[in-house]
């Protein structure tokens, strides 16, 4: 283990210190504890923000849009180019 030095405002010290003593735990097990829940909740933010732009953009189009690219954009495949 790492030992660190952490400045902690007098407010949360007292709520730490009555969390410690309800819980049986001492400072650093309960500042442990405190950083793996901040870890993983960023972390799972970071995964679900990840994906979201995509969710969705696969479903429905045309199967052969890729090999008719050209077409679909600027051909009679795109209602804005058909007339011309």
């Amino acid at each position: 283990m790492i030992r660190t030095q952490v400045y902690i405002p007098d407010d949360l010290h007292k709520d730490m210190a009555f969390l410690m003593r309800q819980e049986g735990m001492n400072f650093s097990q309960l500042v442990r504890e405190g950083v793996k829940t901040v870890i993983k909740n960023k972390k799972m933010k970071r995964v679900k923000k990840w994906g979201e732009g995509f969710i969705g953009a696969a479903k429905g189009g045309p199967k052969n849009l890729s090999s008719r690219i050209d077409y679909y954009l600027y051909g009679k495949g795109n209602p804005k180019w058909a007339g011309r």
